[in-house]
């Protein structure tokens, strides 16, 4: 009885100490968010926008509110720490009406030999009586062997589905850190199957994806093979496969339609180690797939003064279509971009 009354006790002087508790959360500081490319022979492109706090409303307005079309930014390039050429960058209409989004470029003052690898970008960003800066390096390119097609182990019940698989050797020397990126070119999809004939239509990527960034430390110095899986714009992990060229059947099997292969580019890089670390962040962070027992990984940028990253990229492009069979050879030869590929 004694310990049953203390029990008592104790639980009431519980609930009357019991104080309602309330937290002040302070609000983000504004900052800027940086996404900067470079890579050789185009000019720099940077996209802006304003950090969002956690528990800010997100409506309708949130999207367009949230990019920043007006700043003051340059680009330096430099040679052995000395400042050798500059570059103002605009946001370009023209660019802006294809994409959607404000972006900070300039065609008309660049020159090709601006953008070049070995060398070092410093960037400056004056907004809002704030500078940000930062500084990044265009790595030597390292070209693939060869890219070849190969049938999908995973789908093996649909045989127009296809991997991409690439020969690569990598340099004798520590730190060549690598960024994948793809995009399909051309990619024929179905938009109505309740007629006779069914309809397709080409429906490509709208811009590059990442696939993959890391370090080569595991093969540092080794040729070896390996396989570019197809990423999903909308994120996640990037384990899909291509359709090569096939013929579809309709009107009860006693017809059939021609369906063209997907074209892919291939853009394979090389980046510098404050950039790898970032792009490597993002591919940890897209492909956990929201799992709770996944490690956390903040994004490391190399922006003073803001978040994000200004990234130079040493690159090679390559165009693969997806063909297979006799007299189809791998692809070794580059592809020459053009501006709208590089996005």
């Amino acid at each position: 009885m004694k310990n049953n009354f203390l029990l008592l006790m104790l639980l009431l002087g519980l609930i009357s100490c019991r104080e309602e508790i309330s937290l002040e959360l302070n609000s983000n500081e504004e900052k800027l968010v940086v996404e900067g490319h470079i890579e050789p022979g185009f000019p720099p492109y940077i996209i802006l926008t304003k950090n969002q706090g956690y528990f800010d409303p997100i409506d309708s307005n949130t999207y367009s509110n949230i990019f920043v079309s007006e700043a003051e930014i340059t680009v330096y390039k430099l040679e052995n720490d000395t400042e050798i050429d500059s570059i103002n960058l605009i946001v370009d209409p023209l660019i802006e009406g294809s994409f959607g989004i404000p972006i900070f470029t300039n065609t008309e003052d660049f020159i090709s030999t601006f953008s070049e690898e070995g060398h070092r970008y410093n960037l400056k960003i004056k907004w809002n009586n704030k500078l940000i800066t930062s500084s990044t390096t265009i790595p030597y390119s390292t070209p693939l062997d060869s890219l070849f097609v190969k049938d999908s182990i995973i789908d093996s019940e649909r045989p127009w589905k296809s991997q991409i698989r690439a020969v690569i050797t990598d340099p004798d020397t520590i730190g060549n850190n690598f960024l994948l990126k793809s995009k399909r070119i051309q990619h024929y999809t179905i938009i109505d199957s309740t007629n006779d004939v069914p309809t397709y239509i080409n429906q490509p990527d709208f811009s590059n994806l990442l696939v993959d960034c890391g370090p080569d430390i595991l093969v540092n110095g080794t040729k070896f093979e390996t396989y570019f899986p197809r990423p999903e714009p909308e994120g996640g992990f990037p384990d899909g496969n291509y359709n090569t060229r096939r013929y579809r059947k309709f009107n009860n099997g006693n017809d059939s339609i021609l369906i063209e292969e997907d074209i892919v580019l291939i853009k394979y890089c090389q980046v510098d180690l404050a950039s790898m670390r970032f792009w490597r962040g993002v591919v940890r962070n897209s492909t956990s797939g929201g799992n709770p027992f996944a490690e956390p990984a903040n994004l490391a940028s190399n922006i003073n003064g803001g978040l994000g990253v200004w990234t130079g990229y040493g690159t090679k492009y390559y165009i693969l279509p997806i063909l297979k069979g006799e007299g189809v050879e791998p692809i070794t030869e580059e592809y020459i971009p053009e501006i709208w590929d590089i996005f």
